[in-house]
């Protein structure tokens, strides 16, 4: 069974209650909860849960430790279904406008990106970044992984170029293109959030193929399960666009595809490297990255100084850990 739909066992209230369990539980709910304040978005008790950092947790468990831990009460507070860290409430409100605007944009995302089905060698597409995280402004881009067939990444990278300028998309960026001969990602915190927190909206079984290559993301998360009320956005099927891709990829399987995709990374490639030499951007025979900013690092400075901050805060309530007893 594939990592992402692989059920947790459901320990009981008390299990692993060690002497520190509980207080290694409080600190892991400290810590999702400094992630995503990076971007001003509290969570709900499965969100904290979801991303646990090397934590193994229950939303039961998570839920006992906000009602009953008296030095996590002081730094995470509760409106509704929202908790967020101390001093942050206005938080909750925006996240509400903020869901509302997303899921408004993905609707509509949803059915411009039907034609992603007819674009040859292409196998995979999951939305990522703001709109996947259902914390979009009005106007956000729509940020895109790629997964393509073995041996076709630039071809896959030039048709949708083109569908991009032909089809008036101005606002669809290809942030990563991968082949499904080279899944393997680079492993880390910051990776692993991306992977996990996208939006796989078309052809959900190379996703998982994606997940089964990169078994990494489930030990920084131990506690991950998949939110299936955000898994139900995909883009209809479409009959004729799956057509069309068939035909081309047909015309394109011999010698004159494998022309065609030696000449169009040898084209783009240039292309990228003349407009943004000093970007973040990598480009080799089975992968495109197309970063303009490389976020990682201020985006995890930001993360370590909130959990040393706050835990700190935390650790300070709570006094010295309890010694277990022989």
């Amino acid at each position: 069974m594939s990592p992402s739909t692989r059920p947790l066992p459901e320990p009981s209230k008390t299990a692993g209650a060690l002497p520190g369990a509980e207080r290694s539980w409080d600190e892991a709910i400290i810590k999702s909860l400094c992630y995503a304040d990076i971007f001003s978005f509290p969570l709900t008790l499965e969100e904290i849960v979801r991303f646990a950092d090397g934590t193994r947790i229950t939303v039961e468990q998570a839920a006992d430790r906000t009602a009953a831990s008296k030095p996590l009460g002081e730094l995470v507070k509760q409106d509704h279904e929202f908790y967020y860290l101390e001093g942050r409430a206005d938080n909750c409100q925006r996240r509400r406008d903020r869901e509302a605007e997303s899921r408004r944009q993905l609707e509509i995302a949803l059915r411009r990106l039907v034609p992603l089905q007819g674009i040859p060698f292409l196998r995979m597409a999951a939305i990522t970044g703001a709109l996947a995280a259902l914390n979009a402004p009005a106007g956000d881009d729509i940020d895109l992984l790629i997964i393509t067939s073995r041996g076709r990444i630039w071809t896959t990278y030039l048709f949708l170029r083109l569908w991009r300028r032909f089809g008036h998309n101005p606002d669809i960026c290809f942030n990563m293109f991968l082949s499904e001969g080279d899944l393997e990602f680079n492993q880390g915190l910051f990776f692993a959030r991306e992977i996990l927190g996208s939006l796989p909206i078309f052809n959900r079984a190379v996703f998982e193929d994606f997940l089964e290559a990169n078994p990494w993301v489930f030990r920084i998360f131990p506690s991950f399960m998949p939110d299936p009320e955000r898994m139900r956005y995909r883009i209809d099927t479409s009959p004729r666009w799956r057509r069309r891709q068939r035909q081309i990829e047909k015309s394109l399987s011999g010698p004159l595809g494998d022309l065609l995709e030696f000449l169009a990374r040898k084209f783009q490639s240039r292309i990228l490297i003349n407009a943004a030499p000093d970007a973040a951007m990598g480009a080799r025979r089975n992968r495109i990255k197309l970063h303009k900013h490389d976020n990682r690092s201020p985006i995890l400075d930001k993360y370590e100084q909130r959990c040393q901050d706050r835990l700190a805060q935390y650790r300070e309530l709570a006094g010295p850990p309890v010694k277990p007893v022989d």
